[in-house]
């Protein structure tokens, strides 16, 4: 069974149609990239998935189960929106940390609000505390930042704040991990080790969903891989399908701008 799929997702932006009937599906344990030029619905596409956005119209399934439709008003409610977003741990192109707070208060904070509705926190407060930040120290270790845990953002090279903003995600232990141009922030020399804790996640069969320009990554990572144009797909397939025989003109056209750029 997929563990996301999308039916005929549309979303327009006053009369400006940004996304034309999306369909695809991601398998538990895949890695998805989206491809395509700036202006093709990529972005709309993840933030419509997050519900920082609202599709206009399609359905939305997690694990088998409507989380949105558009013929159904009672997906829509605000009051619901918070937990159909825990099933996607969203990394942004800017780190968006709190300045105010260390690494570990970072990737620990949203996982302490969550805690606090919890029937029993008052008794077990410390308990859970602790639990919470076992969890980030360990996270953060996975990400090669141990001995950052206790820096502020400013202390931290722009890949760091990536590599925490990852483990922040991962702390909410998402249904599906997405990344929107992850690397698109970050200085050359350290888009590198971002991509190495990505690749480190898929060999590590986390389910991820990555809009990305970084061709060669998409390819040696993605098992399956969507390239959007003028917010519809007009091609998907697997890493060689699209990327070594593709079928359409625009996304042979795309590839080699790119080929020529890198």
């Amino acid at each position: 069974m997929a563990i996301l799929e999308a039916e005929h997702l549309i979303k327009s932006f006053d009369r400006t149609e940004v996304l034309k009937d999306i369909s695809f599906s991601l398998e538990k344990g895949q890695v998805l990239s989206i491809i395509g030029s700036s202006g093709s619905g990529k972005t709309t596409l993840l933030r419509c998935l997050n519900f920082l956005e609202r599709p206009d119209g399609g359905i939305i399934r997690v694990n088998g189960k409507i989380i949105f439709d558009g013929s159904d008003p009672s997906t829509w409610q605000e009051s619901q929106v918070r937990k159909k977003r825990l099933h996607f741990g969203l990394v942004f192109q800017s780190f968006h940390l709190f300045p105010q707070y260390t690494a570990l208060k970072n990737v620990m904070l949203a996982k302490e609000l969550l805690a606090k509705e919890l029937p029993d926190y008052k008794n077990r407060k410390k308990e859970i505390q602790e639990e919470i930040e076992t969890q980030a120290k360990l996270l953060l270790k996975q990400m090669g930042l141990s001995e950052r845990m206790n820096n502020y953002p400013h202390q931290l090279s722009g890949g760091q704040c990536q590599r925490v903003a990852i483990a922040r995600a991962l702390a909410l232990q998402p249904d599906i991990l997405c990344f929107d141009e992850p690397t698109s922030a970050l200085d050359p020399e350290l888009t590198g080790e971002v991509l190495k804790v990505i690749k480190e996640l898929a060999d590590q069969n986390t389910t991820m969903l990555i809009v990305t320009h970084e061709m060669a990554f998409a390819r040696d990572v993605a098992s399956h891989v969507i390239f959007m144009d003028d917010g519809t797909i007009l091609e998907q397939g697997s890493p060689y399908e699209v990327f070594e025989n593709p079928k359409e003109e625009r996304t042979r056209q795309f590839l080699a701008r790119y080929s020529q750029e890198a």
